[in-house]
């Protein structure tokens, strides 16, 4: 099944659909594939000198495709996105998009969301974790640690934005496409997505056969990772069905020598399902439900450095990496679920769409804070979110000079948090047991109406535009108690606030010549504001909303048959009153700083030079700085800083190739991925810069038994480059932590499709 049709199961159909622009080959062909894998003693550089060996061994090789398609022609495949709420060629879209199948995801070895980092210019995180981790885009990384913070990225799957941020580092089992959308997106996406947007669509059931894939693998490490795909008709051309899931799980690779327990393992499990119900050939019904459960040994700290700070000299420090002696036990753990009920009517040449979803999401996090074998402290955050959502949409009839979509939204989220820290000290023979806890309920409601339109005025020139009027409230109750020699306050606040503004966007593009588009835009982007119930230092625990203009120029292009792409985007974004956290007292907690000035690139290129060779490459390049941020430690104004967990470089490129072999083919990709340094405070401090890092990741596989079977060699980070991926200042013991990143890890895999 091509990816095209695909898409056209999954998004509403809208109107009479005009062909899609600089499509003048076949769309990409998606495929979903299993694997089983038996593991061998394969070392990490063995694998890269087999992978290379494949590669060097082909004069051509194209990705494994299900059926001929642009490959025939050895042209690159056309990818349909649904970034503006309707099928179009990436290619036309004035968008800065990184857009990927399941095909190429699997290809990459990208299993869950928070592993496109290394595979997307400007996309970064900030190494936190699921549960109190954050993503970002262009500079806007936003921690959003507690309830009443929500980000600048949102995350949205079938249409629907995930419960909470927390939620957004989903596994991607049965996915169609997936679409990194750069800068404001707010017109059509709404609330909360200053920075951008992830965009997930997943395969929908099939209504004209079966067809079912599985993946297994085993690795070092205790690796064992598998996933499923399945779905069949029920009722042909009018009842499908369809399910999918994963499983990962990972033995930790840091040994806490206070109990011998392994840290930093993995231990996820997902599961979808859903039904597409088709009673004419105008109406289409698709209820679908996921659930997501985690629960890993994160460890979020280990000790930088034992010569300074409030505990310098205390056991706990460690020399080797994947070393530490931790007294208290440490976890991390999401349950989310969720459901989902899309409708498409198809009437007079337009379309009537309604989206309602609920969903559910659970988090705990338990960590050793001081990172050492003596009780100090220890904190236990726990959260929860229930959320519904409906999205109504009117689309007009596409292919004359003016297109247009309205719509309305909704939204209602009830949050709850309970946390505490315990606090045994100071350290000495006047030790005394004392706790800071804080527990709150939020309530969330947003309204919201949009619309967005095309006008074609000229052959190859387009302008669109749009505009979103927000109304958003957040009534909070929150208590905070503090037994403590920290000086934190005992508060009790009962909160109201309401934001409203207008957002909007607007674009010109060319076809300059066929198949090459240029294109200029404007966006104003808008974050509401919030409140912080947290542990916090200050009894002003609310903040304003944040706003953005962003402006953005740019070229897609396809040369040369179709056999090269060159997409390439500037930007610069103005920020106001950006939402940060700042160490306030001995506390961190969100305030506004008063601007920021980014700006920027990025480059992205593939070629398919002759059938059997696929090259990619993309650069990102981000200049973030506060221009104003007084108070964003005491007594201390940022301006100048760069913005915490930003490199102002990544880099990243692949290839691949396919060579015949007996029965089947032979596949070897090798991905690169290179970060500059980052800070991870707005103090831009030393010690707490990390410095940049290179991994390399590999797969030889050899596909035969008429393309059914698939057996893999895999690798990730194959030159085991040993590198940290978070930092931490714990204020209350002035005390920097770090964690270090996992090894090399390398396995087998089969991959079966049927």
């Amino acid at each position: 099944m091509t990816i095209l049709a695909e898409i056209a199961q999954r998004v509403p159909q809208m109107g009479d659909a005009a062909p899609i622009a600089g499509s003048h080959h076949r769309p990409i062909n998606e495929r979903t594939t299993g694997s089983f894998i038996m593991w061998g003693p394969h070392r990490g550089a063995a694998l890269l000198a087999i992978c290379a060996a494949g590669i060097a061994a082909s004069p051509a090789l194209a990705a494994e495709p299900a059926e001929t398609g642009a490959q025939d022609s050895g042209a690159l495949d056309t990818i349909v996105v649904v970034a503006r709420k309707r099928q179009e060629n990436v290619q036309s879209v004035p968008i800065s998009i990184t857009a990927l199948t399941g095909a190429a995801l699997q290809q990459r070895g990208v299993a869950r969301v928070g592993d496109l980092v290394g595979s997307v210019p400007n996309l970064t995180q900030d190494g936190g974790g699921s549960v109190l981790g954050a993503m970002g885009i262009r500079g806007i990384v936003s921690q959003t640690r507690n309830i009443g913070f929500d980000s600048g990225l949102g995350v949205y799957v079938d249409g629907v934005l995930t419960v909470r941020p927390n939620a957004a580092d989903q596994e991607l089992p049965d996915i169609a496409t997936l679409e990194v959308l750069r800068g404001p997106q707010g017109t059509l996406f709404g609330r909360n997505t200053t920075a951008g947007a992830i965009n997930i669509t997943t395969r929908k059931p099939s209504l004209d056969g079966i067809e079912a894939n599985a993946r297994t693998a085993f690795g070092n490490l205790g690796t064992i990772e598998a996933s499923l795909f399945a779905t069949a008709p029920i009722v042909t051309d009018r009842l499908g069905v369809k399910i999918a899931g994963s499983i990962a799980t990972r033995d930790g690779y840091i040994t806490n020598l206070f109990d011998g327990s392994k840290l930093n393992n993995l231990n996820r499990k997902s599961l979808r399902g859903g039904l597409l119900w088709k009673p004419t050939e105008t109406l289409e019904v698709a209820l679908s439900g996921s659930w997501l459960k985690q629960a890993d040994r994160l460890l979020l700290g280990q000790v930088a450095d034992n010569t300074s700070g409030g505990l310098a000299g205390l056991p706990g420090y460690f020399t080797d990496p994947y070393t530490v002696s931790q007294d208290h036990p440490s976890l991390q753990s999401r349950e989310i679920w969720g459901t989902n009920l899309n409708v498409d009517w198809h009437v007079g040449g337009f379309t009537v769409t309604s989206i309602s979803a609920y969903g559910d999401n659970r988090s705990r996090l338990i960590d050793d804070d001081d990172a050492r074998p003596i009780p100090l402290s220890t904190s236990d955050f726990q959260d929860r979110a229930r959320q519904f959502t409906q999205e109504l949409r009117l689309a007009s009839p596409t292919g004359g000079k003016i297109d247009y979509l309205i719509g309305l939204y909704y939204l209602h989220q009830d949050a709850d948090a309970n946390r505490a820290t315990t606090v045994n000290g100071p350290p000495g023979p006047a030790a005394f047991v004392g706790t800071i806890s804080s527990i709150s309920t939020l309530k969330t409601n947003a309204y919201a109406a949009f619309a967005s339109a095309n006008w074609r005025p000229l052959s190859g020139l387009t302008i669109s535009g749009g505009l979103r009027i927000n109304t958003e409230s957040k009534d909070l109750v929150f208590d905070q108690t503090n037994s403590s020699f920290v000086p934190l306050p005992n508060l009790s606040a009962r909160l109201h606030r309401k934001d409203s503004n207008l957002s909007g966007n607007a674009s010109v593009s060319y076809e300059v010549v066929p198949d090459t588009r240029l294109y200029v835009s404007a966006a104003r982007g808008f974050k509401s504001g919030g409140v912080n119930p947290d542990i916090v230092g200050s009894t002003d625990i609310s903040f304003g909303p944040e706003k953005a203009w962003s402006f953005e120029a740019g070229i897609k292009s396809d040369l040369f048959d179709h056999k090269l792409r060159i997409n390439a985007a500037g930007f610069y974004t103005d920020y106001k009153d950006l939402q940060v956290s700042a160490l306030v007292g001995a506390a961190f907690q969100i305030r506004n700083a008063a601007a920021a000035h980014i700006k920027g690139f990025e480059v992205e290129v593939t070629a398919r030079p002759v059938r059997a060779l696929e090259l990619n490459a993309g650069a990102g390049y981000t200049d973030a700085t506060y221009a104003d941020f007084p108070g964003c430690a005491p007594a201390t104004n940022c301006a100048g800083q760069r913005l915490p967990f930003v490199p102002k470089l990544s880099l990243n490129a692949g290839a691949q190739v396919t060579q015949p072999l007996g029965e089947g083919h032979l596949t070897g990709r090798l991905d690169l991925s290179w970060r500059s340094g980052i800070y991870y405070e707005a103090t831009n401090t030393p010690d707490g810069r990390l410095p940049g890092y290179v991994l390399v990741n590999g797969r030889l596989g050899y596909s035969f038994a008429g393309d059914r079977l698939t057996l893999a060699l895999f690798g990730r980070n194959l030159f085991d480059n040993r590198y940290r991926d978070y930092s931490f200042y714990l204020a209350p013991f002035a005390e920097r932590l770090v964690r270090w990143a996992p090894p090399r890890t390398y396995g087998i895999e089969m991959t079966t499709r049927f």
